[in-house]
């Protein structure tokens, strides 16, 4: 019997602890978004998608104090945000902050941010020199009449010098990327995973491709990769696939020893076992 009454007893402590744990969730919101204090303001921790919601704005300020900052994963794996509006406060924005966000389709920002502005959907800094974030879903795939499918294209202004880290993460419906003359760097893990990719054709003014930049694009319709002469830094595994149609990769230069190559950078070709695509050092000019 006192077995018994002891469980009951538990259990209903538990159903009360259960009970004030829920309303304490409801009365709060536990969807509700999180900013932790910084040195200027605060920044938008954590942001929890929730399918009622498709659009989300950044506040200028937040419990009287101004939100000058997106903190990395802030917004990372909101599955049901088509946009996200930024306030005129933000300064800073972390690579993780807006990653795999898969129907994201533009990023717009207050036209009174000193720091930031949205060019088309498109997050780029102020000056538009660097291009930050490319919305995953910006690029549709198109089905024509017989059943033949196409992605987006995405042309790169001529202002941007680099592309952050991050900035086309998971970009799978993305066809066709035409660089401009005048960029300079292509960032870490920039275009990884963008499978959908037709073609690679890199500027003659690139000089630094990072870590991972062009990595698992497996899926690419990529036979050859040129490398310009005027690159001087490959990071680690920058073009590693595990089974790339890539038959071979050009070099414009005389040899490995003219450029700082990372560590796997190379792809593996399909249908053989930790074979890399062979590689062409062909000189300043030539090809």
């Amino acid at each position: 019997m006192k077995k018994q009454t002891r469980t009951v007893a538990a259990g209903v402590l538990l159903l009360m602890i259960l009970t004030v744990l829920f309303s304490s969730c409801s009365a709060t919101g536990s969807n509700a978004p999180e900013y932790k204090d910084n040195a200027d303001g605060c920044g938008l921790y954590r942001y929890t998608s929730s399918s009622t919601e498709t659009a989300f704005t950044v506040p200028d300020t937040h419990a009287g104090k101004p939100v000058t900052e997106l903190m990395d994963f802030c917004l990372a794996n909101a599955e049901y945000l088509t946009e996200i509006h930024i306030g005129k406060n933000v300064k800073t924005i972390g690579i993780w902050a807006m990653t795999n966000c898969q129907n994201l389709e533009a990023i717009y920002v207050s036209e009174e941010n000193p720091y930031f502005k949205s060019i088309d959907g498109v997050l780029y800094n102020k000056d538009m020199t660097q291009l930050l974030v490319y919305p995953n879903a910006k690029s549709k795939i198109v089905t024509d009449e017989s059943g033949n499918t196409s992605g987006g294209e995405f042309v790169v202004p001529d202002t941007v010098k680099s592309i952050r880290a991050n900035a086309f993460y998971l970009c799978g419906n993305l066809r066709s990327i035409t660089f401009n003359e005048g960029l300079e760097a292509v960032g870490d893990k920039a275009f990884l995973k963008c499978g959908g990719l037709e073609s690679l054709a890199l500027p003659s003014t690139l000089v630094e491709i990072g870590t991972d930049a062009f990595s698992y694009l497996d899926n690419a319709k990529l036979t050859v990769i040129e490398i310009p002469a005027s690159v001087e830094k490959i990071g680690d595994y920058a073009f590693f696939s595990s089974s790339s149609s890539v038959e071979k990769v050009i070099v414009h230069k005389n040899s490995a020893a003219d450029l700082e190559l990372g560590k796997d950078w190379l792809p593996n070709q399909k249908n053989a076992i930790n074979k890399e695509a062979p590689v062409e050092f062909v000189g300043e000019g030539n090809g």
